[in-house]
């Protein structure tokens, strides 16, 4: 994904310069369009905004000839919500992932969704997690152990415990770097390694987390910085087992590059969307998010790229070869993980910072020593 999971309490959408609209061409398309207005909407670019583009805004725009309006570029939350408190947000609906979504919230920086546009029965498919009065998830992607097939030839991975096990599984291991906080999902993965059941997850026990991770440290070759980073290492031959996005595992395998990874205990992560207060075009937003959250374009969404969709009826619109690669995919969804976004975000006990705060504070001082 183009845009950054580095911070997941800052860096929120690939958004940037509002691009403003004018009529251009001529005819009867040139006027629908003006008379039915815009929605200015966050760019995320790369892979993600093409597919987007193909599966939503494209349809969207044909069908209702509402100009969807791509703003590219890059900043942090802080610019979205200086632009919501003064009255002049930058866009109508965006993107925000799990836990910055909170950031809006406290704020009272979104809107309502008005559930009454969407058609009978959607909202009770929107699955695992479900739609909010203010947000509906997105899309979902997981954090998967991945190893390289040449280095471990038909041994495979099954859980994050065989990924710290250097001894049936050898070689150099990676992973995201816990100063990302919730975003590389590695406290989830050290917990998980030295035991923690799925179910038992949250609160994460972050005195239990560091000592597991003091066990992997000797093997591990570096903490990767981009999502392409971990794929490079495997196939690169310098690790041997990374945590991977399942989209970039999928992409590396579609290539033939030696690579594979398991669903059990992959930890899902997903987006939401959201219409800030105060959006100048918040009819059109209302009828674009309405509109995505079909089943048909969000089967279409999932064609065009390996991220589960969050209509959980768009299955029954794919095939089942393209199911298997998707993260809530009623198979892969069995084993899987989602991320806990409240409990990141809620004050530690005995503190006055965030849980994902406290866990970043600690990982620096483990890193640094």
């Amino acid at each position: 994904m183009k845009f950054s999971r580095k911070t997941v309490l800052g860096a929120v959408i690939a958004a940037g310069t509002l691009l403003t609209t004018s009529a251009c061409g001529g005819g009867d398309d040139s006027a629908k369009s003006a008379s039915a207005g815009s929605v200015v909407v966050p760019d995320p670019g790369g892979d993600l905004g093409k597919a987007m583009k193909t599966a939503f805004f494209d349809p969207f725009e044909k069908q209702t000839g509402i100009d969807v309006v791509l703003s590219p570029g890059e900043f942090d939350a802080a610019v979205v919500l200086a632009g919501v408190k003064a009255g002049a947000p930058a866009f109508d609906l965006v993107n925000p992932n799990g836990a910055v979504l909170k950031r809006f919230r406290d704020a009272s920086a979104i809107e309502p969704i008005d559930y009454t546009q969407w058609k009978d029965g959607v909202r009770d498919k929107i699955s695992p997690v479900k739609a909010a009065d203010d947000a509906v998830p997105a899309y979902y992607i997981s954090v998967q152990p991945s190893w390289s097939t040449a280095k471990l030839g038909d041994k495979k991975l099954n859980s994050w415990a065989d990924f710290w096990n250097v001894g049936d599984f050898p070689g150099k291991r990676t992973l995201a770097p816990g100063s990302w906080g919730a975003g590389g999902a590695t406290f989830e993965i050290a917990a998980m390694a030295d035991g923690v059941a799925p179910k038992d997850l949250y609160p994460i026990d972050f005195d239990r987390a560091f000592k597991s991770l003091d066990r992997l440290k000797p093997d591990l070759v570096k903490f990767w910085e981009t999502g392409a980073e971990p794929i490079q290492l495997l196939t690169g031959g310098q690790a041997t087992a990374a945590s991977a996005w399942n989209g970039r595992v999928a992409g590396a395998k579609d290539k033939g590059a030696p690579v594979d990874g398991t669903w059990n205990q992959s930890i899902l992560q997903y987006d939401n969307w959201a219409i800030l207060k105060g959006a100048k075009n918040a009819k059109n937003a209302q009828k674009l998010l309405a509109f995505m959250m079909e089943a048909g374009p969000q089967a279409e969404f999932a064609k065009a790229i390996p991220y589960s969709p969050a209509n959980s009826a768009a299955f029954d619109q794919l095939p089942a070869d393209r199911a298997a690669l998707l993260p809530t995919s009623p198979k892969n969804v069995e084993s899987a993980v989602t991320q806990d976004y409240e409990w990141w975000t809620a004050t530690a006990p005995g503190s006055d910072k965030t849980n994902e705060e406290v866990a970043i504070e600690r990982w620096q001082a483990w890193a640094s020593k």
